[in-house]
């Protein structure tokens, strides 16, 4: 896997990707055998592009490939955090209510969203599916034309939950 490869299915801001970005898209490593300089290429770009949340969802998801899914949960949580208060909604998904505000979304609302799904699919590998459920059923409110492919995580979810003898 490339450094691009985790930018690949993310919705992108809207506009002109600046060149920091375009620089850091073109980095020739390799995440699953120099993931330490992976890391620090993508730290360095965060503190570089701090407004940037994508170098933040590309964090989350190098985290997450790595097994690392507290870390990768602390930079959902930022993601989720910062796109809030850019689009000035609630913070807490919990609170949030489905609406026309989540229809046809770009931008900061658009990679909201994108983590919720993130945060289902880590606490589902860390074996925590209620919590997945919980995150995973409220973005299918916000969401239910599936604009970010929750649906496909929540399935998982459903499936593990419909296997377990419990």
């Amino acid at each position: 896997m490339q450094i691009k490869d985790l930018f690949d299915d993310m919705p992108l801001s809207e506009g002109v990707v600046d060149i920091q970005l375009q620089k850091l898209l073109r980095e020739p490593l390799d995440i699953c055998n120099d993931w330490q300089r992976t890391e620090n290429l993508l730290l360095d770009a965060h503190r570089l592009m701090p407004e940037k949340l994508e170098v933040l969802v590309a964090l989350y998801k190098m985290y997450a490939y790595s097994n690392r899914f507290d870390e990768s949960l602390q930079r959902i949580n930022q993601v989720l955090v910062l796109s809030a208060l850019h689009e000035g909604f609630a913070v807490d998904w919990r609170e949030l209510e489905p609406g026309s505000r989540w229809c046809n979304v770009t931008g900061a609302s658009r990679l909201y969203l994108y983590s919720m799904k993130a945060t289902g699919f880590v606490q589902l590998r860390k074996g925590n599916v209620d919590a997945a459920m919980a995150v995973l059923l409220k973005l299918r409110e916000l969401d239910p034309q599936d604009q970010v492919g929750g649906s496909v995580v929540l399935e998982m979810a459903q499936r593990l939950l419909d296997t377990d003898p419990d």
